[in-house]
């Protein structure tokens, strides 16, 4: 199941809305078949009516918005965060370089290549972690903080030693919200829509396409419009929720262009 959602999230925006299209039509189709046959066999023969009034279809319609509203309004701000974070992160660790530039020329060099480790670390193996929803606490990410915490701590010691830069203390703030900005990006890469929330929007979109279906049992021309319309706007939904669901991966995702940069520079 990850495998297959790491491959959806990776298609480019015309073939995932053609696979989430498809695969709503064809469950559409399974469905109405579904309610031919078994009403038929219930006595509701192809002139007959099913008695199942249309605000039936409404109700649940209302409640398959009111999840897809729900679900988009969460990946919608966590993506923002997430890009709030990138540049946050990259942000700091210019302060660093630029504050690192009034150091005694060792300390300067090791902060250059620390940073420069960072980064290189972040964009070869960090990046890829996140676009496959690797939890934070996981040890791939044990290198990129330690480097982080080894110049805090060298930073630390030369701002407490006599004679000690000016500006020791503010490269060890920016240190730290480099890592508070790093915390917070991978923490993004594993949100995103639930199973529970993707199940529920399922169910309820399969019901309502179900009591559509019943409503236009009498008129086969009308329930298949009916089928096919609903299909398009179901698979429209879900096309959105899909392409935004993942902030690191996919054709919308966040980027890592604000680190690659810094690391262009350095080199």
């Amino acid at each position: 199941m990850p495998d297959m959602m790491d491959w959806l999230h990776a298609l480019p925006l015309l073939a995932m809305f053609l696979v989430c299209f498809l695969a709503t039509l064809i469950a559409a189709l399974l469905i109405m078949a579904a309610v031919r046959v078994t009403l038929r066999h219930c006595g509701y023969g192809a002139d007959l009516p099913f008695p199942l009034r249309d605000v039936v279809v409404g109700a649940t319609t209302a409640m398959f918005a009111l999840m897809i509203a729900f679900s988009a309004a969460g990946i919608w701000s966590e993506a923002n965060q997430a890009r709030a974070a990138v540049q946050r992160e990259a942000n700091a660790l210019e302060n660093v370089l630029g504050v690192a530039a009034g150091f005694p020329p060792a300390l300067r060099e090791r902060v250059m290549a620390d940073v420069k480790n960072y980064a290189r670390q972040v964009l070869d193996v960090d990046w890829p972690a996140m676009m496959h929803k690797v939890h934070f606490t996981d040890d791939l990410y044990d290198t990129s903080e330690k480097i982080l915490i080894d110049l805090i701590e060298a930073v630390a010691r030369e701002a407490g030693g006599p004679g000690a830069p000016a500006m020791a203390s503010t490269a060890v703030a920016q240190i730290v919200e480099v890592r508070s900005a790093r915390l917070q990006r991978i923490t993004l890469a594993t949100q995103g829509v639930s199973l529970p929330q993707w199940v529920a929007m399922l169910l309820i979109a399969a019901v309502a396409m179900t009591a559509l279906a019943m409503t236009h049992n009498h008129d086969r021309e009308a329930q298949l419009s009916a089928v096919v319309i609903y299909t398009v706007a179901v698979s429209a939904a879900f096309f959105v929720i899909l392409a935004h669901d993942r902030p690191f991966i996919g054709q919308l995702s966040v980027g890592s262009q604000p680190i690659a940069q810094l690391l262009t520079h350095l080199q």
